[in-house]
C-alpha cells in the first residue's frame, strides 16, 4: 500500500479537525490561534513514542487516541476543560496510507470523547512513530500539586494495578482468568481520563495530579510539593488482582503502587469537604475513594509504618 506524503497527511488532519468554531484560525496558516477567555491559559504537552508507549496489539487508532488521552488526563486532574490541541507527527517510512489514516482516526476519537478542537501541528519523517500532542484550555482556578495541609484526606478516582497487570499479560504472557484479562487489556489499549469528574471536583481538591506514572510517584510528588507527609491506610485495587498476583508470582503492592499507566486522579481533599465531594462523584456514577491522610512528618508510608518507595513508570534514568 503506498505511503502518504506530508501534504496528504495534513489534508487528513484538516479533515479530522472539521469545521472549527468562530474564533479559531483554520488549519493551514503558519500559526494557530484561538479566542482567549477570562482566567488562566493552561497548556500541556506529552509525547507518545511507538517503542515505549505502544504495547503489542495496540492499533494505530488506539495509539492516536492514547496520545490525546495522555494530555487530557493531566487536564482532568487540574479541573480544566481542554479547548484545543495540536499534534506534531514523526511518521516512520514503514507506515502506509491505511495506518496513517487509522492514527488520525484516533485523534478524531479524542475530539468526540473529550471535546478539544484540533487546530494544527506539524509532520516529518522519523525512525519511530512519534506523536507530540499539545493541549490548551482556560480556567479561573487551577488545582495544583501544592496545596495539601496536614489532616487532609488522600483520595483516588479508581482502582490501581489492573493496567500494570494488562501490560504484564501483553509483554510477559502472564496468565489470568478471561474476564480479568479483558478488563486489564482494555485498560492498556483504551485509557479513559476522568475529565468530567475532575472538572466537577475541582473546588474540592486541595491538591491533585494525574496518576499515569504510578500511585507511589503521585503520593511522593504531592507530598513534596505541599510540604506534608502521607499515611496510606488502604490500597485501591480490584479483588481479581489478588488472584492474578498469586498466580504469576507478582507482589500485589508492586502492581498497585509502582505499575503506572493508570489514568486516574490522585489528590487531597480537606476533611470538611469529603462527604460533599463523594456525593458529587456518586451523582456522576463514579467513586471517590479515601485511601489515607496527609501528615506533618514528611514521610510517605503505610499505616503500619512501612515506607512507600518513590518509584513507578519512569522511562529515563
Amino acid at each position: 500500500m503506498p505511503r502518504l506524503n506530508e501534504y496528504e497527511i495534513i489534508d487528513l488532519l484538516t479533515e479530522a479537525a472539521g469545521k472549527l468554531p468562530t474564533g479559531f484560525s483554520p488549519i493551514g496558516d503558519d500559526v494557530a490561534s484561538l479566542t482567549s477567555t477570562p482566567g488562566r491559559l493552561v497548556l500541556k504537552s506529552d509525547m507518545l513514542i511507538g517503542r515505549t508507549d505502544v504495547p503489542p496489539g495496540m492499533s494505530y487508532r488506539q495509539a492516536g487516541r492514547k496520545s490525546v488521552a495522555m494530555c487530557v488526563s493531566d487536564f482532568a486532574s487540574k479541573g480544566v476543560r481542554p479547548k484545543a490541541f495540536m499534534v506534531s507527527l514523526g511518521i516512520p517510512r514503514r507506515m502506509n496510507r491505511r495506518e496513517v489514516k487509522s492514527l488520525v482516526s484516533g485523534f478524531k476519537d479524542g475530539i468526540r470523547e473529550w471535546g478539544p478542537h484540533l487546530i494544527g501541528g506539524d509532520t516529518n519523517e522519523a525512525d519511530d512513530l512519534i506523536v507530540d500532542c499539545i493541549v490548551a484550555g482556560f480556567v479561573d482556578r487551577l488545582v495544583e500539586r501544592r496545596g495539601a495541609r496536614p489532616g487532609d484526606l488522600v483520595v483516588v478516582t479508581g482502582d490501581f494495578g489492573t493496567t500494570s497487570a494488562g501490560l504484564k499479560i501483553l509483554l510477559e504472557k502472564a496468565s489470568c482468568a478471561p474476564a480479568f484479562r479483558r478488563a486489564a487489556v482494555r485498560n492498556v489499549y483504551t485509557p479513559t481520563p476522568r475529565l468530567a469528574l475532575g472538572i466537577a471536583l475541582r473546588s474540592f481538591f486541595s491538591s491533585a495530579m494525574d496518576s499515569s506514572d504510578g500511585l507511589a510517584i503521585c503520593l511522593h510528588s504531592l507530598a513534596s510539593a505541599s510540604g506534608v507527609g502521607m499515611r496510606i491506610d488502604t490500597l485501591p485495587y480490584r479483588k481479581e488482582l489478588v488472584d492474578f498476583a498469586e498466580r504469576n508470582g507478582y507482589r500485589l503492592d508492586d502492581l498497585v503502587l509502582y505499575g503506572g499507566e493508570e489514568y486516574e486522579i490522585v489528590g487531597t481533599v480537606p476533611r470538611a469537604k469529603i462527604e460533599r465531594a463523594k456525593a458529587v462523584a456518586r451523582s456522576m456514577k463514579s467513586e471517590l475513594r479515601v485511601i489515607g491522610e496527609t501528615t506533618s512528618d514528611g514521610r510517605v508510608e503505610t499505616s503500619e509504618g512501612d515506607a512507600i518507595e518513590k518509584k513507578g513508570w519512569i522511562q529515563l534514568a
